[in-house]
């Protein structure tokens, strides 16, 4: 029957990668928080700049309508008028 041996040297090769490994690991975990906070923020910007361009249109859509009715009855009082 053979004999397991393991050697010093691989065993500090081994506890290199694992060590290594795991401080990857967080190095990533760190990254990607950061960015799951960062990407949260945009989506409440885009939000916010999107429902803001919406009322800006409803607003300026009522305006239109409402110089249009203005100038329609201009319109019409003038030729009354004549």
């Amino acid at each position: 029957m053979k004999k397991f041996a393991l050697h010093i040297d691989a065993l500090a090769v081994i506890i290199i990668v694992f060590i290594t490994s795991f401080g990857f690991n967080l190095y990533q975990r760190y990254q990607y928080s950061d960015l799951l906070k960062e990407h949260i923020g945009l989506q409440f910007q885009v939000l916010s700049l999107e429902l803001g361009r919406a009322m800006k249109d409803a607003k300026l859509k009522k305006c239109v309508d409402d110089t249009e009715t203005q100038l329609a009855s201009l319109n019409d009082c003038r030729l009354n008028v004549q």
